[in-house]
């Protein structure tokens, strides 16, 4: 229940977000059409509503451009494997702008193909835009990219998750208390699950996910199917180049991190190592 009103909340608190965002657009493009008013009756010439809303639909289209490419981000498997995240958002501000400035200038071109009586060319729309228009465009997208990809962890949203500080594990008929920021790695070797630390190797039965739920998610981070990292313990990490990577752990030893585990470990890699 506590889960279910959780959730309402944070998606609540998106379309707030939303809406925000909509309502300040919404003032921007009428801002930007009285501002045409005034220029025409300033420099005596003819305003007309309809041509001024048109062109300054530009605004409208930051919202969807925006929408699609950061999830397009945060999907991409080549967005991944950039290490850098100035230049993830550079290539976030490029590819907004051109995207934003091919689809409004063929918005333009097919709107007044329909509702004009004349058209506004696609080409001559696009030299146009890119002419007076294009350091707007990389402004406003460099603004988006400065908004961090990974949802809020606003703590009031979170749900409050008790983890043990130390698990009981078997080393032969031995049972012993061992603290979790001990261990290593876990690892799979079904029926059992093989916990390390710096000093010895735990052999218990159980299944890796059910253990995976015990344990603070933040701190211990699947990197393979059959592996999860106590990522305060990793010293370094280094592409393959193939999508993969090698992670070095604080004893010298190394473990393979899967492409497929790649976006989720470094955000928690980056976190734990940012203080």
């Amino acid at each position: 229940m506590f889960k279910s009103v959780t959730f309402f909340k944070f998606r609540k608190a998106r379309i707030k977000t939303t809406l925000k965002f909509l309502a300040a657009l919404f003032v921007i493009l009428i801002a930007t059409i009285f501002q045409d008013y005034l220029q025409a009756r300033y420099k005596s010439y003819s305003f007309y509503f309809s041509e001024s809303l048109l062109f300054n639909l530009f605004w409208v289209l930051i919202l969807p451009v925006t929408f699609l490419l950061r999830y397009t981000f945060r999907k991409a498997r080549i967005i991944l494997r950039i290490n850098s995240k100035w230049a993830v958002r550079s290539l976030f501000v490029l590819v907004a702008t051109i995207l934003h400035l091919l689809l409004f200038s063929l918005l333009v071109f097919s709107i007044s193909g329909f509702f004009y009586d004349h058209t506004f060319g696609f080409w001559r729309n696009l030299v146009y835009s890119v002419s007076n228009d294009f350091y707007k465009y990389l402004l406003i997208y460099t603004a988006v990219s400065l908004i961090p990809l990974e949802k809020p962890t606003d703590t009031k949203l979170q749900i409050p998750r008790e983890h043990p500080d130390f698990l009981l594990l078997q080393t032969g008929k031995k049972t012993e208390k061992v603290a979790t920021d001990s261990i290593l790695y876990i690892s799979s070797a079904t029926p059992y699950v093989e916990f390390f630390t710096a000093e010895k190797k735990y052999l218990q039965q159980g299944s890796l996910k059910s253990f995976s739920k015990k344990l603070d998610p933040s701190v211990f981070v699947r990197i393979h199917k059959t592996s999860l990292v106590n990522v305060s313990k990793v010293d370094s990490i280094k592409s393959r180049g193939n999508g993969d990577y090698d992670l070095t752990l604080s004893n010298g030893q190394e473990l393979r991190l899967s492409r497929n585990y790649v976006h989720d470990f470094r955000s928690k890699f980056d976190r734990a190592h940012s203080g």
